[in-house]
């Protein structure tokens, strides 16, 4: 059976590849290959004791019990006991999941809720196929296991399955089928394969993959699969809308067609900033268009404050439907384009064109941001009302009154603006809201006015359209100078070209924020999406005083890359940060005395995952190590159970009996020739071991009757499993590695009767 459990891994492993597509990065694939393992290692567990008709028990329990170490392991009694507890945390975890597919459109961020789903399903699916297979003996239905897990890729991805992964399913289910033949899980007689048999059947499956591979490319739409654009969740982007319904739109649509290519001087990823919004009035906001300076110079000053090394980025547009260009913060020049074309806002650094740019518009843009520190943006003195700021300090009448109050109830009292800025960022990504980028829609409340924005406070569930206003109208309440930025965070899609890495932005990574002014460095970016982008250092939860300065790459838009919100080792949330703002110290904290070691912090799932792995990698060598020992001891009581057995036929007693007997015989080297005949052959181990004479003469007597005697004969079988039992101890007794080896590694451990 060790050879059927292969064959599941094997097949369960291909049908995955679809599926893989479905999530970026791969930190799934080591728990979706530990619930795999642990199912066939209890399954295969189950069959090795005789208790095959138990095998799926066993596999639900190994299941259950790996989930529950690695994933539900803070409810769990002594760690990896199930209690309502885990179970409760499970249905937690599996809405997250669902929450993200909702979300946005695949492939989704590679998160421990994600992971977990991913893992159940793995199990799953190899808790059917081995059913089916290995109990049930129908390799046919065994096949729909495999097939099964297209269904994801082919709702939610716009490519639907693609070539290599049904290629891969196909394979999987051939493997199956062809593990089945070979390791003896049908329902036939097994008979000798006739000559070629293998090289035919290499010709199916490369036949079978060959018309798997050229019929997509042959038949119009098939790649596309039966779920074409639009079926999973999200729909087309809508002409006409505002910025904010239009990056919800982009975050919902099936069809990710890219928007630009770009390369950078660094090699990293940028945050594009493409337009600002600065008048929050109307059912939807738009950039006003006014205040426009022809031709491309006025982006030749620097941004105010601390500046940064010149950085430059090669863009070249793709699908885009945009007058204004996606830019690195903060541009100060943009070469390659006619300038009597574009024009630039001064006041928002955007560049604004006189149409939309047609595809394949190549520029080179250059930026210089600021990096200002925690300490620096505490320190600045509140923002005056001037003629330049005041735009970004009013708010309309139809300001919701719950945003008016929340702003002073979470941060009016932070000492500074930087404080408050800081309370109502971590107050948007903690746990009381939740990201979502379809509910807004299917609510009737998607990104817009302040009317979506009071219906988003009171649901708290939505995406960087609702979070990002919504930091801004709160900070303005709270005297503080802000506007909306909408653009593309960092892509993490490259792919490596003459001139370095090329970044693929999609529709997927639209994205807004906003951007506060603080004297003395100017706009500086805040990310209050949970769950989505990166927090800038400055803006990082515990920021202090003490901060040396920035990491590299950090500044007021200037990301290193766009990770997922990371918990602490104590928190058992989704992605989103929790925690209270933080303040300027005011004393000298007091010493405390020593406080007792603490314990080690619990390694979460990915650490107990690694141990785990570890650990069962350890058994699993060590069950293998004993395996055939453990097939041939139970083949052997087999054997001499059926012996012993008074009311079974003469000839199958007999039968058991000399088979036995061969099989002790060929673990201690002294295999039967195939033409000696099984009185020759007795005499010639009787020779060998003397003490054993009168057993195997029994034993002989009773095979000859077996094979020649008169079928209507009666006869009983005069050896019993005694005789075998003295056999096998004076073969063992002659000592040296051969009786080592007839003990560990007994050569007929592999037969199967």
């Amino acid at each position: 059976m060790l050879g059927l459990s292969g064959t599941v891994l094997l097949a369960v492993a291909l049908s995955f590849v679809g599926p893989a597509a479905v999530l970026d990065g791969g930190s799934w694939v080591p728990g979706c290959l530990l619930a795999a393992l642990a199912v066939l290692a209890a399954t295969a567990t189950s069959r090795v004791l005789g208790l095959s008709v138990l095998a799926p028990l066993f596999g639900a329990g190994a299941l259950a019990l790996v989930l529950t170490v690695v994933f539900l392991r803070e409810p769990a009694l002594l760690g990896f006991v199930p209690t309502p507890g885990s179970l409760a945390l499970a249905g937690e975890l599996g809405r997250e999941a669902a929450g993200i597919a909702a979300g946005r459109p695949a492939p989704y961020p590679d998160t421990t809720a994600l992971a977990f789903v991913a893992a159940v399903a793995a199990g799953l699916v190899t808790l059917f196929v081995d059913t089916v297979l290995v109990v049930l003996r129908l390799p046919g239905a065994s096949a729909l296991g495999v097939l099964a897990p297209l269904v994801l890729p082919a709702l939610v991805l716009p490519e639907s399955v693609g070539l290599a992964g049904t290629a891969a399913a196909v394979l999987a289910a051939l493997v199956l089928l062809a593990g089945a033949r070979r390791f003896g899980a049908v329902r036939e007689a097994r008979t000798a394969a006739a000559p070629g048999t293998w090289a035919r059947a290499l010709v199916v499956v490369a036949g079978v993959l060959a018309v798997t591979l050229l019929v997509p490319g042959v038949v119009p739409g098939f790649v596309n699969g039966a779920f074409p654009q639009g079926s999973g969740p999200g729909g087309d982007r809508a002409p006409g809308v505002g910025p904010l319904r239009a990056v919800g739109q982009d975050l919902r649509s099936a069809e990710q067609r890219p928007r630009l290519e770009y390369r950078t001087s660094t090699g990293e990823p940028e945050l594009l900033r493409v337009l600002v919004l600065d008048d929050f009035t109307g059912a939807e906001w738009f950039p006003d268009g006014t205040g426009l300076e022809p031709g491309l110079d006025a982006l030749g000053a620097d941004a105010a404050g601390p500046a940064a090394a010149e950085r430059s980025a090669s863009v070249q547009l793709r699908d885009w439907s945009e007058r204004w260009l996606p830019l690195p913060w903060a541009p100060v020049g943009v070469t390659g384009l006619d300038e009597g074309d574009w024009a630039v806002s001064p006041q928002h650094r955007t560049v604004h064109g006189d149409g939309v740019p047609p595809e394949g518009t190549t520029y080179e843009a250059r930026a210089v941001a600021a990096e200002p520190t925690s300490a620096q943006l505490r320190g600045a003195p509140a923002a005056a009302r001037t003629a330049e700021l005041a735009p970004f300090l009013e708010l309309p009448e139809d300001t919701p009154t719950a945003l008016r109050e929340a702003a002073r109830e979470r941060a009016g009292d932070a000492p500074t603006a930087f404080d408050q800025a800081l309370a109502l960022q971590e107050w948007l990504r903690s746990e009381e809201f939740r990201y979502d980028a379809n509910a807004p829609a299917a609510r009737g409340y998607d990104a817009g006015g302040m009317a979506a924005l009071e219906q988003f406070l009171a649901t708290r569930t939505g995406y960087a359209g609702h979070f990002a206003p919504a930091m801004a109208v709160m900070a303005r309440e709270l005297g503080i100078p802000a506007r909306v930025a909408v653009g593309y965070l960092p892509s993490p899609t490259a792919a490596e070209g003459t001139f370095g890495d090329t970044f693929t932005v999609l529709p997927r990574d639209a994205h807004a924020w906003p951007e506060l002014w603080f004297e003395g460095t100017g706009w500086v970016r805040f990310e209050p999406t949970p769950g989505t982008g990166d927090v800038p250092g400055y803006a990082a939860e515990g920021a202090t005083d003490e901060d040396e300065g920035p990491a590299e790459g950090e500044g007021s838009t200037e990301p290193t890359a766009a990770p997922e919100d990371t918990p602490t080792p104590a928190s058992t949330a989704g992605p989103e940060e929790t925690g209270a703002p933080s303040a300027a110290p005011t004393a000298v904290p007091t010493p405390e005395p020593p406080a007792a070691t603490a314990p080690e912090p619990d390694p979460g799932p990915a650490g107990r995952l690694l141990w785990l792995t570890g650990g069962l990698a350890a058994t699993l060598l060590v069950l293998l190590a004993a395996l055939p020992r453990l097939l041939r001891d139970r083949r052997r009581r087999r054997r001499m159970r059926l012996l012993g057995d008074a009311g079974a036929p003469a000839v199958a007693r007999a039968t058991a009996g000399w088979a036995e007997f061969e099989d002790l015989a060929a673990d201690h080297g002294l295999g039967r020739a195939a033409a000696e005949t099984p009185r020759a052959f007795v005499e010639r181990i009787a020779a060998t071991v003397p003490t054993a004479g009168a057993a195997l003469g029994r034993l002989g007597r009773d095979v000859e009757r077996a094979l020649y005697a008169p079928a209507a004969a009666p006869w009983s079988p005069e050896a019993d499993p005694e005789d075998l039992a003295a056999v096998r101890a004076a073969l063992a007794g002659r000592g040296g590695p051969g009786a080592r080896r007839a003990r560990w590694l007994p050569p007929t451990w592999r037969h199967r009767h």
